[in-house]
């Protein structure tokens, strides 16, 4: 086993972020509330690596940059998290890899994600899918489209791979997308400490190029992609807004993504200079 289990003053600071009061074990009840706080607690946030920092996957440095900081982080970071969360309360946890697709871009298996036990029922989990992170965790052997507080979902088996494989597709627009296929194999802490270094300085990286954030709510979807704002809300129609200077697109990070930066003070001239033209 990779990670250790959380501390109990660990476990509560985590409860009190996340805001989950209630029964702390091992039951789908108990999964499926954390999974929908989680991420609407901790936002998916890239601005390490936008400004060209390879984020420390040790499990100290995550706790107290997504806990303890008040930051956010991506799929290495929060899934870390959460698989030692969900280890202390007794679930069996699995951590897997994905290959995330987008539409005429080959990438490389990259993405972190989870395989929970439930009484002796696989389910996906995933709090750091950026701009589409679920907010419920997915049975694995259920083919039939699963409702989400958010979107519609749907996990298949590719019949055709010669070892473990499913498809996670999502509806979106009355239309199904693929959004990543996930590997059954169990992966090490060495293995995501590979992927990230790739995910935060290869050159073609889109954490390295873009400034990404997102956090679901109650109401809908909140993203950012460099200095584009949109809010989708329940129904997927999207309100969207243009920034026009970094200390609106700062306030927006704090107040819509609720990040503390504090620890950042290179942020708002790396925001002016480079989306802002200086």
């Amino acid at each position: 086993m990779d990670y250790s289990l959380l501390t109990s003053p660990e476990l509560s600071q985590y409860f009190y972020r996340v805001g989950f009061d209630g029964q702390a074990n091992a039951t789908l009840q108990t999964l499926q509330q954390l999974h929908y706080l989680h991420p609407q607690a901790i936002a998916f946030e890239n601005l390490d690596t936008w400004l060209g920092y390879c984020p420390r996957l040790g499990e100290s440095e995550v706790f107290t940059k997504l806990v303890t900081q008040q930051r956010g982080g991506y799929c290495f970071e929060h899934n870390q998290l959460f698989l030692r969360v969900l280890r202390t309360l007794g679930f069996g946890v699995r951590p897997l890899a994905a290959r995330v697709h987008f539409p005429d871009t080959p990438l490389p298996r990259t993405h972190m994600s989870l395989l929970v036990d439930v009484g002796g029922t696989d389910y996906v989990a995933d709090v750091g899918f950026g701009g589409l992170t679920m907010t419920a965790a997915l049975q694995l052997n259920n083919i039939a489209p699963q409702q989400t507080p958010h979107e519609l979902w749907s996990v298949s088996p590719v019949t055709t791979s010669a070892t473990p494989l499913f498809q996670l597709t999502v509806a979106l627009q009355q239309a199904w997308q693929l959004k990543y296929s996930l590997c059954l194999e169990s992966q090490s802490a060495a293995d995501y400490q590979m992927a990230n270094w790739w995910v935060a300085k290869h050159p073609s990286s889109r954490f390295v190029n873009d400034l990404i954030a997102s956090r679901p709510s109650a109401t809908g979807r909140h993203t950012l992609l460099n200095n584009r704002y949109r809010f989708y809300d329940l129904t997927g129609t999207a309100q969207e807004r243009e920034l026009t200077a970094a200390p609106e697109l700062l306030q927006l990070l704090q107040e819509v993504f609720a990040l503390n930066l504090n620890l950042l003070p290179q942020l708002a001239t790396q925001l002016q200079q480079r989306l802002f033209n200086g």
